[in-house]
């Protein structure tokens, strides 16, 4: 009997790193095998210097070479490891990511906080039914506050806030001897977060707040204690924790009272939760009121369950972008049509990027997976322009990670985001901080995508389909765009001849060849 395919998991958090070994078992049924929670910290040092001290990065590689040896004992497949919000700010990430690397071959993906607020969706989806009414979903972490909005199961707003618990406790701490509470601190620390997320809810109310996260479970665990424990049957038909947030808003005043030592004396916390609670639990109560929802559904589930459902789904589609094209395709099209993209100038970039790329593919050297991203990225580039034209390739970049792309998971959205938001303008570069973020390869296949789309988009500079297809000729120090025109065009090609001339640099670059456009 074949031994059913297993999965690593790590999500490495600003208080702690967790692993995670399953199984997909008989019906596709997902199996936890072992789980584990490893209390290195690396936020609080990291918030303070934007270092992470040489102490953090030996204990997270030992960390990763233990999880390797019981990974390889139970004939683990796959493995995947995410960071978040600590490794996003601390300006030498790159030497914990290679020291992990070296030591036991697995490479760490920094994700962005938008990324993070999609596999928090994910996460509670494998608890929670999201398909009807309004739900809000949070998860407090060490350095960040996700905030995600669902309607009717589609992500309408995924924002991250630099709220954190462990960055709170760092910013708020000198402050606090100026006589203020700890307590008052915060909420006057979260008038900004209210301001910024009010007008959320009052385009529509919340139906459901989900929070995620170690101190919001210790909470319900308090408040089980203290009032007896309420569950939320009506939910989905699922038997998820609810916590009534009055409660919730007690239980957080009497645990400031005490200090971190009593806390662990009278709860039996750890220190790492002890001195945490607080401070997530304001920001959580604090949610429950703006969104003015009685209660609180803890699902016991988030962002290493939204990460592994991506993991298993994709091994159980055995997923090649190629093969769905057209679900991915049409997603994009829909999308550009809510936002009213200027469609025949879209088609018209999809189909000369395509013939770019499959022209180039001894240059490149990329996949259908990459095709299918170039080909979602092409289709999307402009629908920014529907927020401001002004810089509209960063209003692409957060409109479609922003967005439910049917076909494509979290990671694939992310990479075509980056993708169209580097059609015109500054090319990829590591001074920004989601492009440094990616994974090497995953730089790699933006960048060389991004130079096929500048030089399609260049291809139709008048928006008039003009060009409506190019023969592309390779030689040693240039290549050639030979384009064909409309049958009744006589245009000299001299705007797209420019573009090409601006817009052909990365590509230069890239690949060591000039690009030049051969008019007819």
């Amino acid at each position: 009997m074949a031994t059913p395919p297993r999965f690593g998991i790590v999500d490495m958090g600003s208080n702690a790193i967790r692993f995670l070994i399953a199984e997909v078992g008989d019906g596709r049924r997902v199996n936890v095998i072992e789980s584990h929670r490893t209390p290195v910290r690396l936020g609080r040092v990291v918030f303070e210097t934007g270092r992470l001290p040489d102490t953090a990065i030996a204990a997270t590689v030992d960390a990763f070479r233990s999880f390797r040896a019981r990974c390889e004992r139970v004939g683990v497949a796959h493995t995947r490891a995410i960071a978040t919000s600590a490794m996003r700010d601390a300006n030498n990430r790159h030497m914990l990511s290679d020291r992990v690397f070296d030591a036991c071959g697995i490479e760490i993906e920094v994700i962005s906080g938008t990324q993070e607020a999609y596999l928090l969706k994910l996460g509670i989806e494998t608890r929670v039914d999201l398909q009807q009414g309004r739900s809000m979903l949070v998860d407090v972490g060490g350095g960040s506050v996700e905030v995600v909005i669902v309607d009717q199961g589609n992500v309408v707003s995924a924002d991250s806030y630099r709220l954190g618990a462990l960055r709170m406790l760092a910013a708020l701490a000198e402050a606090e001897t100026s006589g203020e509470s700890f307590t008052d601190l915060m909420h006057r620390h979260l008038h900004s977060l209210e301001r910024r997320i009010a007008d959320r809810f009052n385009r529509a109310p919340i139906d459901r707040y989900c929070a995620v996260g170690g101190n919001i479970e210790t909470l319900t665990d308090l408040v089980a204690k203290r009032v007896g424990r309420k569950r939320q049957p009506a939910v989905d038909g699922k038997d998820v924790d609810s916590i009534d947030l009055k409660a919730a808003i007690e239980e957080v005043e009497n645990l400031a009272t005490l200090t971190v030592e009593q806390r662990m004396a009278t709860h039996g916390l750890r220190p790492d939760r002890a001195d945490t609670i607080v401070a997530a639990g304001i920001v959580y109560t604090r949610l429950g009121q703006i969104a003015n929802t009685p209660h609180i559904v803890v699902p016991r589930a988030g962002i290493k369950d939204g990460l592994l459902a991506e993991v298993v789904g994709g091994h159980l589609r055995s997923f090649q972008a190629e093969d769905h094209l057209d679900v991915v395709l049409a997603a994009c099209r829909a999308m550009g049509q809510r936002f009213r993209f200027e469609a025949e100038h879209a088609e018209t970039v999809l189909h000369l990027a395509r013939r770019i790329f499959d022209q180039t593919t001894d240059l490149h050297g990329l996949d259908s997976r990459a095709r299918a991203l170039l080909a979602a990225a092409a289709l999307l580039h402009d629908v920014g322009i529907a927020v401001n034209n002004d810089g509209h390739h960063k209003h692409t970049q957060y409109l479609i990670q922003a967005s439910d792309l049917v076909g494509l998971n979290g990671e694939e959205r992310h990479l075509v985001a980056l993708i169209a938001r580097y059609h015109r303008k500054a090319p990829p570069s590591r001074d920004h901080a989601e492009f440094a973020a990616l994974r090497r390869r995953d730089r790699s296949v933006v960048e060389r995508l991004a130079a096929i789309l500048r030089l399609a988009d260049a291809l139709d500079r008048q928006h008039a389909s003009i060009v409506r297809d190019v023969t592309v000729t390779i030689h040693d120090d240039e290549i050639q765009l030979h384009p064909t025109l409309n049958d009744h065009s006589e245009s000299r090609l001299f705007l797209e001849a420019r573009a090409i001339a601006q817009k052909g640099a990365l590509f230069a670059r890239l690949f060591d060849r000039t690009v030049k456009l051969v008019t007819p």
